[in-house]
């Protein structure tokens, strides 16, 4: 009996992917939990397993082309089995006259299946919705993909082709974006190129101005040795890192400030504030960037946050971070002080609305009350923030309330 291979949901709000390596080959034998491919969303890469034992006797979705979640991408069966071919629900009849097309069964052990004779036409799921939607007919179309599938991108060619034959000059300027916009990633593979779309769509889609502040940490540096001198709880005192404590006050700043705790879809949703603080840490990786994220952080305390903080970073680096916690984050915050970066500015990790970026602690002379020179330490903070949604003014009241959280730290417990 043959079984699909199914492109799978790696997160919650994964509507579709992209098939980037077919490892295994029509005609192969394949076992199963062996992986047959690699695929992209927007923020994870995985391989896909194979879901018995048997043959790759199709590859439906060719490499590069998307399918939604949960669609078919290829297909495994037994040898000496018949499959067949043709799938109604994503292929469109092309109408001739006093003919009736018949269905095509092809046996495992044939090394490819039997290319499509014309009588119909073969269309991802993603380019049958476009098509619909822009009202193109499939007919008119060739197509690119294996066995001259449509794809997305034959779409929007055909789009572009149809618009350029009309346009006026101010049209041309429109369309040579929508091209621009096409080759988002080229030349990149995985990860890479799924990051490189997201960083430009950011930047294309919003208006993005970065603030700068200082945080003085005098204060948290007397309250973390206190907690050391008197607490023998060593993972409470571990809780109190800089990391966690700016988390804190963010967490505490996007409270009573929701307008920063939000999204913007133009598209569906519009703009959408939320109650609960889904928090994001980016998270570097050999081979890219991912934010893993914390949900209710704000239903945490300083310890819970501590430890759930380790816990999904150390998970992102390991590759075995759960898919409902790679998307969903409502602020993200960034850390370069490692590096020595002390001033930033951070890109928007679209729909959200703000990203905090952090950078390196900063050694500052100051007179003390007794006009005695003295060495303090400040922290540098870089907020990014959408424009289109979001005011200069109360955009660093809340870079301000941040710092307060910070400079007041005692607040941080409560």
């Amino acid at each position: 009996m043959s079984t699909e291979i199914l492109m799978p949901k790696l997160g919650l709000t994964m509507t579709s992917g992209v098939v980037d390596e077919w490892i295994k080959k029509e005609g192969e034998p394949v076992q199963k939990g062996e992986h047959v491919c690699t695929i992209s969303s927007e923020k994870l890469t995985a391989e896909v397993e194979a879901p018995a034992d048997g043959i790759l006797v199709k590859i439906i979705v060719a490499e590069g082309e998307e399918a939604d979640v949960k669609e078919p991408i290829g297909i495994v069966a037994q040898e000496g089995e018949t499959i067949d071919t043709q799938q109604p629900e994503e292929t469109v009849s092309k109408p001739k006259q006093n003919q009736r097309v018949q269905e095509q069964l092809v046996p495992v052990s044939a090394e490819k299946p039997l290319v499509s004779n014309g009588e119909r036409i073969f269309a991802s799921p993603l380019a049958r919705i476009l098509a619909k939607e822009k009202n193109i007919d499939l007919t008119l179309i060739k197509g690119t993909g294996g066995n001259n599938r449509i794809t997305k991108r034959d779409i929007e060619a055909y789009e572009h082709s149809a618009t350029r034959e009309v346009a006026s000059t101010t049209d041309v300027v429109a369309s040579s974006k929508s091209t621009a916009s096409q080759n988002m990633g080229a030349g990149l593979t995985g990860m890479r190129k799924v990051i490189a779309k997201r960083m430009k769509t950011s930047l294309d889609q919003t208006a993005q101005l970065t603030i700068h502040r200082k945080a003085d940490l005098t204060a948290f540096i007397k309250l973390k040795e206190e907690i050391k001198r008197h607490l023998s709880d060593t993972e409470i005192a571990g809780s109190l890192s800089l990391t966690v404590c700016v988390s804190k006050a963010v967490i505490l700043a996007l409270k009573e400030y929701p307008e920063m705790n939000s999204w913007y879809e133009p598209d569906t949703n519009g703009f959408q504030t939320f109650d609960e603080v889904h928090l994001g840490i980016a998270t570097a990786l050999s081979d890219g960037l991912m934010v893993p994220v914390i949900r209710n952080a704000h239903q945490m305390s300083l310890k819970e946050l501590s430890g759930a903080i380790t816990k999904v970073t150390q998970a992102a680096r390991e590759g075995s971070l759960a898919g409902e916690l790679v998307t969903g984050s409502t602020f993200t915050i960034t850390n370069l002080g490692k590096s020595g970066i002390e001033y930033f500015t951070p890109i928007l990790n679209t729909p959200e609305t703000g990203i905090l970026g952090v950078g390196s602690l900063q050694d500052k002379l100051t007179l003390n009350n007794d006009g005695q020179v003295i060495t303090t330490k400040e922290l540098p903070l870089s907020l990014t923030f959408d424009h289109q949604l979001i005011d200069g003014a109360p955009a660093a009241e809340f870079l301000g309330r941040i710092v307060s959280f910070i400079e007041k730290p005692y607040s941080l417990l409560l």
